[in-house]
């Protein structure tokens, strides 16, 4: 994996790609930080292209004039394509590369599965929310989430959403899970508080820390309190 980091307007394209595929990517966003995961997860050759949505060069609003981000972009033998949407390219990505197989191979479950990527939404937004008023702790969307992801982890009664190992549900969520410890340094003891109130899900949280494919691409919840605390939503426009 290589990195290309770029801050100035008007910088030149990067190359055409030979084999190895692109990931344009914005710092701390957390749709770039889930298509992260899967490349990782699916040990895919790529490299990524580290973009400021504040300066977006023109050639990037050419090819993407609805100025999605994250974008990968495929080497094909027609010439390099491009997928928008972290859900679309996720899906793409397990389904290229057999290896290490993230959904589930029961019909049921994958569905069950997206349908809770899906309730996964409100706590997106509601942790959003969150971040961008002072961090007030305790949203209603973000407890009312948890709480059905605490009861679904006790149904299963397996480690992880995947099983004994995690899959495309958990990967897709965690990076706004991540996000969610930043909130401990606000108040440490009222987190605590919340995080007895979902043993499961707190347990979860705790094992995917130490996933090597989360740990790759982590972030501390220190450096994420930061990163809002300073730049609250200036480019969340561009989070997708």
């Amino acid at each position: 994996m290589s990195y290309y980091q770029h801050r100035t307007a008007g910088y030149t394209a990067p190359p055409p790609l030979m084999e190895q595929m692109r990931l344009y990517h914005v710092d701390m966003n957390p749709y770039g930080h889930r298509v992260l995961l899967i490349l990782e997860a699916k040990k895919a050759k790529y490299e990524v292209y580290k973009l400021d949505p504040l300066h977006l060069p023109e050639w990037f609003k050419e090819k993407n004039p609805r100025l999605k981000i994250p974008v990968l972009e495929i080497p094909t033998d027609q010439g390099d394509k491009f997928l928008f949407e972290s859900v679309v390219i996720c899906d793409y990505l397990d389904e290229k590369y057999a290896r290490n197989p993230l959904h589930s191979r029961d019909p049921y479950v994958k569905a069950q599965d997206r349908l809770l990527i899906e309730r996964f939404n409100e706590l997106i937004k509601g942790s959003l929310e969150c971040f961008d008023t002072n961090f007030a702790f305790g949203s209603e969307q973000i407890m009312q989430t948890i709480d059905v992801f605490e009861k679904e982890l006790a149904t299963r009664g397996t480690n992880y959403f995947g099983g004994n190992r995690p899959g495309m549900l958990d990967y897709m969520i965690w990076p706004w899970v991540e996000r969610l410890y930043l909130l401990r340094c606000v108040n440490e003891r009222k987190f605590d508080e919340k995080r007895s109130l979902f043993p499961n899900f707190a347990d979860w949280g705790d094992q995917m820390q130490l996933d090597e494919v989360v740990k790759k691409h982590a972030t501390s919840p220190a450096e994420y309190f930061d990163y809002y605390k300073n730049a609250r939503a200036h480019s969340m426009g561009y989070y997708i």
